[in-house]
């Protein structure tokens, strides 16, 4: 008896065990594991809805209400990726590359939309589908914050609509 309640107890422990880790973050054909610690959400991150908004990965919270293109500047210590899609595609494939194997952190500087100007944007196509991602990176962000946004980017997966 003592030794089925103890392996009982090490199924279900194991069992837990597995199932945690990041949470999961499945939008429209898009799925992103978020890292410990960080915050992924639909909350818009400005005004615009064409092209339109994914998620927001961030490193920290960002207030509920946030307007990156009003008076919000994200914080000087965190990195923020935002998602956005073309619907429906655009024509003009031409400037809307296939996604890399890889993302690399893009030239910072200022957004039309977007306040602050630590930003970049990266363009790519997957399955027919065009993406931007606008990437904030604070002033004090870690190389360990940028390193982890990119890994986070790179692992996700994104089907046909």
């Amino acid at each position: 008896m003592h030794v089925a309640v103890v392996a009982a107890v090490a199924l279900v422990a194991s069992t837990a065990a597995g199932a945690v880790g990041p949470p999961v973050f499945r939008g429209p054909g898009i799925t992103l594991r978020t890292p410990s610690g960080w915050y992924v959400s639909n909350e818009p991150l400005n005004g615009i809805t064409d092209p339109v908004q994914r998620f927001v990965l961030s490193s920290y919270r960002v207030p509920t209400g946030a307007d990156a293109g009003g008076s919000y500047v994200p914080s000087s210590r965190g990195v923020i990726a935002q998602l956005t899609e073309e619907v429906p595609p655009s024509a003009d494939g031409g400037a809307w590359r296939p996604r890399p194997q890889r993302f690399t952190l893009p030239r910072l500087g200022r957004m039309e939309t977007l306040a602050g100007n630590r930003w970049g944007e990266l363009l790519f196509r997957e399955h027919d589908r065009h993406f931007y991602i606008f990437i904030w990176v604070g002033r004090h962000a870690s190389s360990t914050q940028i390193g982890l946004l990119l890994h986070t980017l790179d692992a996700m997966t994104i089907t046909a609509a």
